[in-house]
């Protein structure tokens, strides 16, 4: 109901985010390029609007593609793009409101985060399309997560 007909849940995931690369057409693609030749599928991707000369970016893949993303950062010498290494961290799961009336509905997205901004739950990180909303949290909230959607769309 609300735009959102099923919800899905992807567990294991890692969180890799990069802050303050020099904002240039290619910086965002450049890692993704390295990922892939290594890869290491990569999922969320989002990007900072440029803040001055630089932007910020996170995206996510499986917590066991952790070797092969840092071997791909230290073989691409990744760490001198940004002001500091990207950091990387595991523990999460990524929830996935899908609908086909979603590209049509209003306040999809806020019914989402309010939910679970009233349950106690932080949103680390969020991506949309027109059919879905996919929201990043902290693995040990994920049931919480899930349960504090389903009521707020009535599924």
């Amino acid at each position: 109901m609300y735009g959102v007909s099923k919800i899905n849940i992807e567990t294991d995931l890692m969180m890799i985010s990069v802050q303050d690369v020099a904002f240039r057409g290619n910086s965002l693609s450049r890692y993704l390029d390295i990922f892939a030749e290594t890869g290491v599928v990569v999922d969320m991707i989002s990007q900072s609007a440029p803040h001055g000369t630089t932007i910020d970016f996170s995206f996510t893949a499986s917590s066991s593609d952790l070797p092969l993303v840092m071997k791909a950062i230290s073989a691409a010498n990744l760490d001198k793009d940004a002001k500091a290494s990207p950091l990387i961290s595991v523990g999460y799961s990524k929830l996935n409101l899908f609908g086909e009336d979603m590209v049509a509905s209003c306040g999809v997205a806020a019914r989402a985060l309010n939910a679970l901004a009233m349950a106690g739950i932080e949103v680390l990180l969020i991506t949309t399309s027109d059919l879905d909303i996919s929201l990043l949290v902290h693995a040990e909230n994920e049931d919480a997560a899930y349960e504090a959607l389903k009521k707020a769309y009535e599924l």
